[in-house]
C-alpha cells in the first residue's frame, strides 16, 4: 500500500508495504535544490519519501548525502519520532461516533466485498471497529496490513534521515493530532471511499507496490504524479484535503523558513512533491527557483 497511503500520507499508520527485493539499478530518487533567481546560492533541498521500505532497499545517492551534510536542519511532516502509543491515543480522541452502522454496511457492494476479504485476511470483523469512523478504520487496516507484510518503521526513509542528520534540529510541518484532524474533517462519503480503496489494496497490492517503489527509486516524476492522481486521490475532495491543502499550508511555512536564512533539508511523502500542486511547484510560484539535482 505504498502506492496510495504511504506515499500520500505521513504516518506509519498509513504505511503498508509488501517487502520485495530492491531493484538492482543505482537509485535516482528525485532531489530538488531551492535557490533564488540571479545567484547560485542553494537555500535548501526537497526530497519525496516512502515511509516504509522493503528491508535493505538502497535509495540514497551522493547528491542526497551531500545535501543532508550541507543543510542546517531536517524538516519532515512530523517532527517527533512516531510513537504508536501517542498516535493511538490521538486517533481514539477523534475516531469514535456512537451509533454508527458497522463499517461494511457503509460501503457499496464492491467496497463491502473488498472490506470483508480484508477482514478475513487480517483476522478481523466489524465488531473490532464498532462506532469508529471510516477514516480511522482505513488507517488501522492499513497499519495491520503493513505489519502482516513485514514493513517496519525502521525500514522507512524518515528514521534513516534522522540518524544521518543526528545533531541537527528537526522541524515538523504538522503534528499527529493535526494530521488525524484532517481525516476527521472529511465528509462521510469521502471517508467511505478511502476505506473501500484501502481495503481493495490490502488484498491486491503486490504488483502496485513494486511498481510504485520502482517509480520512486528511478525518480520518475511523471509516474509519481500519475499515482498521486489515481484511486482515492482521484476524488477531488480527498485530493484537496490530503494533498493540495496540506501542501499549501506547508509552502507558507517553508517560504517563511527559507526567507529567515535557514538551509533546510525537506523530506515529505513522495506524493507531496509531484505535479502542479506539489511543493516544488508551489515554492516556485512564490518566487523560488527549483532545480532537479541529478
Amino acid at each position: 500500500m505504498i502506492r496510495r497511503c504511504a506515499v500520500a500520507l505521513g504516518l506509519l499508520l498509513l504505511a503498508a508495504c509488501q517487502p520485495a527485493p530492491a531493484p538492482a539499478p543505482a537509485p535516482q530518487v528525485a532531489l530538488w535544490a531551492i535557490g533564488q533567481s540571479g545567484n547560485d546560492t542553494i537555500h535548501g533541498w526537497i526530497i519525496g519519501t516512502v515511509h516504509a521500505l522493503p528491508p535493505g532497499t538502497v535509495w540514497r545517492r551522493p547528491a542526497i548525502d551531500a545535501a543532508m551534510a550541507s543543510a542546517d536542519r531536517l524538516v519532515m511532516e512530523i517532527g517527533e519520532p512516531l510513537d504508536p502509543r501517542i498516535a493511538g491515543t490521538a486517533l481514539a480522541r477523534l475516531a469514535m461516533t456512537p451509533g454508527l452502522p458497522p463499517p461494511s454496511a457503509r460501503l457499496d457492494p464492491a467496497g463491502q466485498k473488498a472490506l470483508l476479504a480484508t477482514y478475513q485476511m487480517l483476522g478481523l470483523d466489524d465488531a473490532r471497529f464498532r462506532d469508529e469512523e471510516s477514516w480511522a478504520v482505513a488507517l488501522q487496516i492499513s497499519a495491520l496490513a503493513s505489519q502482516k507484510a513485514g514493513a517496519e518503521a525502521s525500514d522507512g526513509v524518515e528514521p534513516q534521515l534522522r540518524a544521518r542528520m543526528a545533531g541537527k534540529p528537526v522541524m515538523g510541518l504538522e503534528t499527529v493530532d493535526s494530521q488525524f484532524a484532517i481525516f476527521d474533517a472529511l465528509p462521510p462519503r469521502s471517508q467511505d471511499r478511502l476505506l473501500a480503496d484501502v481495503a481493495r489494496e490490502a488484498t491486491d497490492h503486490r504488483d502496485s507496490d513494486a511498481q510504485m517503489l520502482n517509480l520512486w527509486l528511478k525518480g520518475d516524476e511523471l509516474g509519481l504524479t500519475r499515482e498521486a492522481n489515481s484511486d482515492f486521490l482521484a476524488d477531488p475532495t480527498l485530493h484537496e484535503a490530503l494533498l493540495t491543502a496540506r501542501n499549501r499550508a506547508w509552502t507558507a511555512q517553508l517560504d517563511s523558513l527559507l526567507r529567515s536564512g535557514a538551509r533546510p533539508f525537506i523530506a515529505v511523502g513522495a506524493a507531496h512533491v509531484s505535479g502542479r500542486d506539489g511543493l516544488p511547484a508551489m515554492l516556485r510560484a512564490r518566487g523560488w527557483t527549483i532545480k532537479r539535482v541529478y
